[in-house]
This record gives structure tokens, sequence and C-alpha cells, in this order.
């Protein structure tokens, strides 16, 4: 039982990490493209399920090969993405965001080679990067808020210099002599119909907040329908064609959390973004989040514990073609959030 929890919790684990990434390029791109309340709401959501994600391995003593390359990937990327978009927009001085783009790219370079070299290492970050990433994310979203605090911005340089030093002399790299989890990945995994339909999911959802980025929320709606129907044809296809597996439910999971979660939240919050509404969006996508983590620990008896999170993708177009006032929306998302977290049991419809 113990070692059945073990792997929910790495799977869960790898689910938010890939979520991280995902979430990290949609922030840098609104950032980029002068969306700022809304490339900062993804900013701070990211952050929020980075710490959240740390705390979780931390408690459970979790820790693979994927983990040790892509959970410090994941935050570089939100930080010297979020950093290099508010230095073109002149509000990040030139001198800070050179200095958190050497050290990374230096480490980043080096790991590579490393893991070329060696694909059975495993890197392991010490207390003072830790330390490091959190000020850099702390004052970065002081400038989101509109504040550039200098004093800040130059402790987390000096953080980020002390990382690089302690990293020279202590650099964490561990030889493991067992098959790591990155060993196991093959792409015929994934050539699969039922996950070709996931993969449509995921570029629907991407779609409707790449529509939503442009304003055209018509489009939107229509992606975020069609990503319902490329979510019923991958369950059907995998029943079908008995090819249900871990690897495709939590695939499944991430890319529900992408077009029925983060999605939804990004339409409703560039058409509301009041502090209410922004608090709510948010809790939108945390319960998201939590019902497909449920969902994946829990053995299917053909109901579901909760509202099913596709049910947001037909909800949300539904209620802006029929043109509900935008100041009703929060409440409506407080409704389908809690929905989702009830302990109700649903009966399956499709």
């Amino acid at each position: 039982m113990h070692y059945e929890n073990e792997c929910t919790m790495k799977k869960a684990s790898v689910m938010l990490i890939l979520l991280r990434l995902i979430l990290s390029l949609l922030a840098i791109t609104f950032l980029f493209s002068q969306k700022k309340d809304i490339g900062a709401f993804l900013f701070v959501m990211t952050a929020a399920i980075s710490f959240l994600d740390g705390f979780l391995a931390k408690r459970k003593g979790l820790s693979s090969q994927f983990r040790s390359v892509f959970d410090p990937l994941a935050d570089k990327l939100l930080i010297n993405g979020t950093a290099g978009a508010l230095y073109v927009t002149g509000t990040l001085p030139s001198w800070v965001l050179g200095v958190y783009l050497v050290k990374d790219i230096v480490f980043a370079a080096s790991g590579a080679f490393l893991l070329f070299k060696n694909p059975k290492i495993i890197f392991r970050s010490n207390a003072i990067d830790k330390i490091s990433a959190f000020i850099q994310f702390l004052a970065l979203f002081i400038i989101l808020l509109g504040r550039v605090d200098t004093v800040l911005l130059g402790i987390s340089s000096f953080f980020v210099g002390l990382s690089f030093v302690a990293t020279l002399f202590r650099s964490g790299v561990r030889i493991v002599r067992y098959r790591t989890d990155l060993e196991e990945i093959r792409f015929s995994r994934l050539i699969r119909l039922p996950a070709l339909f996931t993969f449509l999911n995921i570029l629907m959802g991407l779609g409707s907040i790449l529509f939503v980025l442009n304003g055209n929320y018509f489009s939107a709606s229509i992606a975020l329908l069609l990503a319902v129907l490329f979510d019923v044809l991958d369950g059907k296809f995998a029943r079908m064609q008995h090819t249900e597996s871990d690897f495709g439910k939590n695939l499944d999971s991430l890319a529900d959390t992408i077009s029925f979660g983060v999605a939804p939240a990004l339409f409703g919050f560039s058409l509301n973004s009041s502090p209410l509404a922004a608090t709510i969006f948010a809790l939108f996508v945390l319960a998201g989040v939590l019902r497909l983590a449920r969902y994946n620990i829990m053995e299917f008896t053909g109901t579901f514990a909760g509202m099913p999170i596709t049910v947001n993708g037909i909800i949300i177009p539904l209620i802006y073609f029929a043109g509900l006032p935008v100041k009703l929306f929060p409440y409506v998302y407080l409704f389908l959030a809690l929905a989702m977290v009830s302990p109700v049991a649903i009966k399956k419809i499709f």
C-alpha cells in the first residue's frame, strides 16, 4: 500500500511539473504580448503550484531523475522568461536580467552536457538555490504589481551569485545504477490513437487561450467545445482498443487541466479581472487540479465523486453564448469549483 501511494504521488508530481512548464510558457507569452494582468495572474498561479509541488515532494520524500531535471527547469523558465518580458517593457534593469540569465545558462548547459555523457545522473539542488528562487519570484512579483524595488532586486542578484558559487563547490550530482524514470520514457507510448485525441484536446485548450489573448471569445468558446469532443473520443477509443493505462490517465489529466481548468479561468479573467473575480478564478483552477488528482487515485466504479472537470468546457461557452452579464461570471465559476470538489456522486454520461 505504501509503495502504491508513493507511485501515485510521483505521478501527480510529474503532472504538476508538466503543468508548470506549460503555464510558464503561457505567462511569458501574455507578458510579452503586453497582457500584463493575465500574465501576472498566470505567474502567481504557476509560482503557487511550484511551492505546493515542492512542499508535497519534500513531505513525501519524492525524488526521481525526471524531477531533478524538470523541476528546476520549470522554475527557471518562469523566472527568466518573466524577467525577459519585464526587461523588454523597460521595468527591469538590464544588469538584473544579465545576472539571472548568465547563471542559469551556464548551469543548464553544464547539466545537459553531464546528462548526455552519463544518462544515469540525478541532480540535487541545495538550500541556497531554493532561497534564491524564492527571492527572485518575490522580486518579479513586486514588479508585476507595478513597483520596482531596487533593494530587493539587489538581494535577489546577490543570492543568485551565492547560489552560483555554492553549486561550483557542491554540485549535488549523483550517479545511480538503477533504471531511471527518464529511461523508461518512450515515444512509442505516445503514438496511439487515444493519445492523439488527448493531444488534440491540449491543442484546443491552448488554442482557446491564444484566442482569448487576441480577444476572440467566440473562437475561444468553440475551441473549448472541440476540446470536450476530443476528450470524449479519447476515452471511448481507449476503452474500445483496451489501451487504458496509467500513462494515458495522467496525460489525459494534464490535458483536462489545461483545457477545462486553465483555459476557462483565463477566459473569465480576461472579461472580469476584479480582485474578487481573480480570487475565484484562481480557486477554480486549484479546484480543477484537486478534482483531477482525486480522480487519478480513485478506482472508477461508474460514478464520479464531484462534477467532472470536462463539464466546464460546455458550461463556460454556453453562458457566453447566452449573453450572461460579465459581472456574474465569477459566481458561476465559484459554483463550478465547489461542484468539482464536492463529494456528490455523479453518474458517467459519456
